[in-house]
């Protein structure tokens, strides 16, 4: 349970998107922009970087805790009829998917040559 501490920001962003679909608010709306389009940013520049994939890969927390607060996330956002901001979700989650399966993939390389 230790991984927990790891993503505490991610729940925090989930209550903030649970928030957000039971009372539309402006600001909280550019609040998730903002901070959705710098998570989009990071995990497609992590394709490219694979130093920065890394770094967001290290993580203790596993993938399926990050597949379902996405999960999640998008749902919220498609139930608040948040079309825009749950495909960017939908797209951080794919991204985010094949990231921890390649990484899954580079692991079974390593340990099996």
């Amino acid at each position: 349970m230790g991984w927990i501490k790891d993503a505490y920001l991610d729940v925090i962003v989930l209550l903030f998107i649970l928030v957000f679909a039971m009372y539309e608010n402006t600001v909280l709306e550019v609040i998730l922009w903002v901070y959705t389009s710098l998570l989009l940013l990071s995990k497609v520049l992590a394709f490219f970087m694979p130093a920065l994939q890394q770094k967001a890969n290290n993580t203790t927390a596993p993938p399926l805790f990050y597949n379902v607060i996405y999960a999640l996330t998008v749902a919220i956002l498609i139930y608040s009829a948040n079309y825009y901001l749950s495909g960017a979700w939908g797209i951080i989650w794919v991204v985010s998917v094949i990231s921890f399966s390649s990484l899954k993939k580079k692991k079974k390389l390593i340990c099996h040559p």
